[in-house]
């Protein structure tokens, strides 16, 4: 006889389940029985068979479910408790409610003991059916008889414990959307497969979650792959990481129940490293939760800074709040070209890099006590190895005698979008055209770590005296002022930034002023500071009117008197083209004229306080009402 072990229908069986298939009522299943075979052997079960050779046992099923592999089987489960045995196991049948046997199995012979034998045990038995339409059968048993396994209680015990809002740990948490696969770095960590991984700043965000890292596809934790495992409520701690090493993250309420992967799932840290230093702070951010996420660190005032900020301009920078751009509001290239004041240095030509005005939002402004404004480098290019490329900002404080032989702080607010650094410097620069040779460090350059969050820095130094030195006699030396942000290895002296590093770096409230330490941010008024950069920067329109012959000419005169003799430059006022102008004759638009420039100044005139201007061969067609218009420039930067 062959001792091959299989489970086949019988022919009342099929009977049924056909009839159950074809609209009948569905075939109900209730109880299983066991024998001990024919005559104590192993026999071959047929479809003929009504009933086992010689049965032993029967009960009540204890589970009937369909395989979720193979939707075709139906598996029967019974479980023979430990006060029943003596009989040894050949066959096993399946009954249904009126007590057909639908199904007979040859199983692999299995003596049950009882206590009596000196041995005592629980035996399951399996029975697996294959089905053409498993939805004929109905899938249900009697709660009352069921017995637990201790595989089914193990797992009974998982599934409960993955429905809990606490869960176990992940080993990192993403600091931005990723590529749900792979194994890659995250916050700082490599990871290797197995890890978990809570992914929480995914642009869809019903992708978040809690996943396996692995070398292909990854796939959402076991605890947390399930619609009832993911509740508001849901923490989860991080073991590694740069910025969310040791943080606890919760899930916040959507407003309605969770499906999993169609609900955005947002996160919230509710504990752990803010990047804020320890230390005393007389100002801090609080967030929505009590945790400090930011502080300046004043922990101590000179005594001739405490009194009133209206009785003393304590900062030396001009435009230290990023809130003056008369010249367009972002820049690509090396120079002056957006924030009044500042200069971007990119060296011999670094490109991908764009310096632009960014608008406070309300959380910035209540982190940086009331800024409306700051300034953002967002650089795609790292500096070429042994070039001199390079990004810094760079602002030339006029008169560089105040300075001479004092202590002075320099400070200033950062952020990045990821973990980087940033460095400060100062020199000296005497004469324009400045030579390298002469300048001279009053600040070597000090680096400090950027996290997301908004940090204050600050960098007291003295600057050196001028004794020996050589002072111009055009007003143009200077204290230059540098916070840079990527360098090449061609610049060694300014290796306090270890590698060339790209990113977002935004930059807020630069001050320097006289003493040890940074006090408040002085705040000036718009148009207060808006005049100190007229002085090195201003641009206004032109109206020049016709004078007759072949003449015309208008006068301008500056808001604010020029540092020195500025460089004076015309625009068309709609196209932008220079040295072009508009002409208005008899109230109507004539066609653009060009050649506007400067007329009539003297050589000594040093055009300071204003210039006067026209077209020289300007003949209108109409000599009543006829004016010329243009957008005018004057540039007296350092």
């Amino acid at each position: 006889m062959s001792n091959d072990f299989f489970t086949i229908l019988t022919a009342v069986g099929k009977n049924k389940l056909a009839a159950a298939t074809t609209g009948g009522a569905p075939l109900k299943l209730t109880q299983m029985a066991v024998g001990d075979g024919d005559n104590g052997g192993y026999y071959t079960p047929s479809e003929a068979q009504a009933a086992l050779k010689h049965e032993v046992w029967r009960a009540p099923l204890n589970n009937l479910a369909t395989d979720p592999q193979n939707p075709n089987w139906i598996i029967a489960e019974l479980v023979i408790p430990d006060t029943v045995g003596g009989f040894t196991i050949r066959e096993v049948g399946v009954f249904d409610a009126d007590g057909a046997l639908i199904a007979v199995g040859k199983f692999p012979e299995s003596y049950k003991p009882v206590l009596a034998d000196g041995a005592n045990k629980q035996l399951y038995v399996r029975l697996i059916m294959e089905v053409s339409n498993a939805a004929a059968v109905t899938l249900q048993v009697d709660p009352s008889v069921v017995l637990a396994t201790r595989a089914a209680v193990d797992q009974r015990i998982a599934e409960e414990l993955a429905k809990l809002d606490g869960k176990p740990s992940v080993r990192v948490a993403t600091i931005g959307a990723i590529a749900l696969a792979g194994l890659q770095t995250i916050d700082g960590v490599a990871l290797q497969a197995g890890d978990r991984v809570l992914a929480k700043n995914q642009a869809n965000g019903a992708d978040n979650g809690i996943y396996v890292a692995a070398a292909g596809n990854w796939g959402r934790a076991a605890d947390a792959n399930a619609s009832m495992e993911v509740t508001p409520g849901l923490f989860v701690a991080v073991e590694q990481g740069a910025v969310n090493g040791g943080a606890i993250w919760q899930l916040l309420d959507a407003g309605a129940p969770v499906v999993l992967g169609v609900t955005a799932l947002v996160f919230e840290r509710v504990s752990g490293r803010t990047g804020v230093s320890a230390g005393s702070y007389n100002r801090v951010t609080v967030g929505p939760r009590g945790e400090v996420l930011g502080g300046s660190q004043l922990v101590a005032f000179d005594p001739a800074q405490t009194f009133p900020v209206q009785a003393y301009r304590r900062n030396a920078l001009i435009n230290g709040g990023f809130d003056i751009w008369q010249r367009g509001v972002s820049q690509t290239t090396t120079g002056y070209g957006s924030a009044d004041r500042w200069l971007m240095d990119l060296g011999s030509g670094l490109s991908g890099v764009t310096m632009s005005k960014m608008d406070a939002s309300v959380a910035d402004t209540e982190a940086l006590g009331g800024a409306t404004s700051f300034l953002r480098l967002a650089l795609t290019k790292a500096p070429s190895s042994k070039v001199r490329e390079y990004c810094q900002i760079n602002q030339r404080v006029e008169n560089l005698r105040r300075f001479s032989g004092k202590q002075l702080t320099l400070s200033f607010w950062a952020r990045a979008d990821k973990p980087c650094s940033i460095l400060a410097y100062v020199e000296q620069w005497f004469s324009a055209p400045y030579v390298e040779a002469l300048k001279n460090r009053a600040l070597n350059s000090a680096a400090a770590n950027l996290s997301s969050a908004w940090q204050r820095f600050s960098f007291t130094f003295t600057s050196p005296s001028l004794q020996g030195r050589a002072i111009g006699s055009q007003g143009d030396d200077c204290l230059s002022v540098f916070i840079g942000l990527s360098y090449s290895d061609a610049l060694p002296e300014l290796n306090a930034i270890a590698t060339a590093q790209t990113g977002v770096f935004d930059i807020a409230q630069v001050q320097l002023e006289e003493g040890p330490v940074a006090t408040q941010f002085e705040r000036r008024l718009s148009g207060e500071e808006l005049a100190l950069c007229q002085r090195y920067y201003e641009t206004g329109y032109a109206v020049a009117r016709y004078m007759g012959g072949d003449d015309s000419v208008g006068w301008v005169s500056f808001k604010q008197s020029k540092r020195t003799f500025p460089a004076i430059a015309f625009r068309h006022p709609v196209t932008g083209v220079p040295g072009q102008g508009i002409a208005t004759n008899n109230g109507s638009p004539t066609p653009d004229v060009a050649g506007i420039g400067l007329i009539y100044n003297t050589n000594q005139d040093k055009l300071t306080d204003g210039f006067t201007c026209g077209a020289a061969a300007f003949i209108p067609s109409n000599a009543n009402d006829a004016i010329i218009q243009s957008r005018w420039t004057a540039d007296a930067e350092l």
